[in-house]
């Protein structure tokens, strides 16, 4: 696996920075866009944005065009977002110590999950004449189709949005890719930048962001959440392939599920009843005792309204097979 996250470019500085409690939330830097235009204190200002905080991962610029074998003119109209995920993905095989030769002979997939794609309006924004490279380097499904193209592997590739949770649910997809034989290997990834304000300016009039550049999740003072940048790789296989091939296995997923809330109170608003269906359904396919968990890595977004359903769901489910108490430590 590989990953990079702000003031961590890999996974041990990540962890490191966990254990330590790093805050690594910024004030968002004038390369990503003008604070002083964008930014206003007033929620109710039009075109304007609440908050001005980001985790955000520093030197997105730059590339090893020569080591890629991509033209400097091309690498410059890539998304900066397909560039750090073929960085990523090359480290994450070299954490696998699965040669290139291997991955194509098992017919790899490539499972994207992308939030944004900004950089195209940055473009626009600039004047620049779009060419040929800027126009088909900058559509949503070349973040994974990049990867099956430079390492020429020919299973599945697909980039996957479902929001905030974009990134599980290619590892998902991903997942089901491999029990269906679709692919021997699979490469499961989410990245994120976030370097035009719009998003920020849209979540402001929802309310989701932090004012205050503080993500209080399950608190009683919690304001919303700050968006961060972060890319990451996992490669995966089937249990019985990795131990017959001897590779180092860091864990096993066992069951997952996918829902939606259907029709809610409102196209954004979480559902009780939906979550705590899902929540089941993937205890249900891992044949798992509710009353064995002691750890659940929870969304948790810092919202007034995201959280306390979040709750709900996870307190009505267990408490449908126990009577137990504070036995589940929550993390987000």
């Amino acid at each position: 696996m590989s990953t990079r996250f702000p003031d961590a470019n890999n996974y041990n500085e990540f962890w490191q920075n966990l254990r330590a409690g790093k805050n690594s939330v910024k004030e968002i830097p004038s390369d990503r866009w003008n604070i002083e235009q964008y930014y206003s204190e007033n929620i109710n200002e039009s075109n304007k944005s609440i908050s001005k905080w980001c985790g955000i991962l520093d030197d997105i610029a730059l590339f090893d065009t020569l080591f890629f074998n991509i033209l400097p003119r091309e690498a410059c109209s890539m998304d900066p977002q397909q560039r750090i995920l073929l960085e990523e993905t090359w480290k994450c095989i070299e954490d696998a110590a699965v040669s290139i030769e291997e991955l194509q002979a098992g017919r790899t997939g490539v499972y994207t999950g992308i939030f944004n794609m900004d950089y195209k309006n940055k473009i626009v924004e600039s004047n620049r004449v779009v060419d040929y490279y800027e126009g088909i380097n900058n559509f949503e499904n070349h973040i994974a189709n990049r990867i099956s193209y430079q390492f020429d592997f020919n299973g599945p590739s697909m980039a996957i949005n479902t929001a905030c949770s974009s990134g599980l649910v290619s590892i998902i997809q991903a997942v089901r890719g491999l029990q269906a034989g679709e692919c021997q290997y699979a490469l499961a990834s989410g990245v994120n930048l976030n370097i035009d304000p719009y998003k920020y300016i849209a979540f402001s009039k929802y309310r989701m962001l932090s004012p205050d550049g503080q993500c209080r999740t399950f608190d009683k003072n919690a304001n919303g959440y700050v968006p961060g940048d972060g890319a990451g790789v996992f490669l995966l296989q089937r249990l019985e392939d990795a131990e017959r091939d001897g590779n180092h296995i860091y864990g096993v997923i066992i069951g997952s599920a996918i829902g939606h809330t259907g029709r809610g109170y409102t196209l954004t608003a979480p559902n009780v009843e939906s979550q705590m269906e899902v929540i089941k359904w993937a205890y249900e396919e891992a044949d798992i005792d509710l009353r064995t968990i002691n750890y659940i890595e929870a969304h948790g977004t810092g919202t007034s309204l995201g959280d306390p359903i979040e709750l709900e769901a996870l307190n009505n489910v267990f408490n449908d097979v126990t009577d137990k108490k504070n036995f589940v430590r929550l993390d987000q």
